[in-house]
């Protein structure tokens, strides 16, 4: 029988080959909701090597929603922005397709059924996160309290050759709280102006 695969070899290996390897925006629909809000429209997404990304949410009639930027694992959001549909770094990288446990995390401990990988993670705030991978891809994430499943992301197939998924969805469980992204196009574009990680400047 052939060996295993040595888990942290191979993490590491999924950690390079998902990184964002060139300036891209992405146009998607989204849609979220909870039990007293129903709300969607259009949305952008800029990301850019080796981790950077911008996520800007509008309704159909051009209002902002949200506006959030992701610099490695610091998450930026606009004061007076809703932050309830922002997950935290790991999932969000996610979101994008990137498996990023993020700098400090710390391997626990991780299993191959059938394929699918299973990684989890000691993160620097005492969270665990565990991410379950197939064919060197990201399929979902959750992020625990004490045993229990507080949020997750799940994302469907990429497109084509991309690291993009063509749908992801975040959901709060305590919260009953959802966003679906659904992609639209990805254009590779030039280098994005340095400000745009900034969301909080005026």
């Amino acid at each position: 029988m052939p060996e295993p695969p040595d888990l942290r070899s191979e993490a590491l290996l999924i950690e390079y080959t998902t990184r964002v390897a060139r300036p891209s925006q992405i146009v998607f629909r989204w849609r979220a909701q909870e039990p007293d809000y129903r709300d969607g429209g259009t949305g952008v997404a800029r990301v850019e090597p080796p981790y950077r990304a911008r996520l800007d949410l509008f309704r159909d009639n051009g209002e902002t929603v949200l506006s959030a930027a992701l610099v490695e694992d610091e998450l930026r959001i606009p004061a007076g922005l809703p932050t309830e549909l922002v997950p935290p770094a790991p999932l969000m990288w996610a979101v994008f397709g990137v498996f990023r446990p993020g700098a400090g995390a710390a391997m626990v401990n991780g299993r191959i059924t059938r394929g699918t990988m299973v990684l989890n993670y000691d993160l620097p705030n005492r969270e665990l996160v565990r991410f379950q991978l197939r064919d060197r891809a990201v399929v979902n994430v959750e992020r625990l309290e004490r045993g229990a499943v507080v949020e997750t992301v799940f994302i469907s197939d990429r497109e084509g050759e991309t690291i993009f998924p063509t749908e992801a969805t975040y959901r709060n469980l305590p919260g009953y709280r959802e966003l679906r992204l659904t992609l639209e196009s990805i254009d590779h574009v030039d280098p994005f102006p340095p400000d745009i990680w900034y969301p909080n400047q005026p």
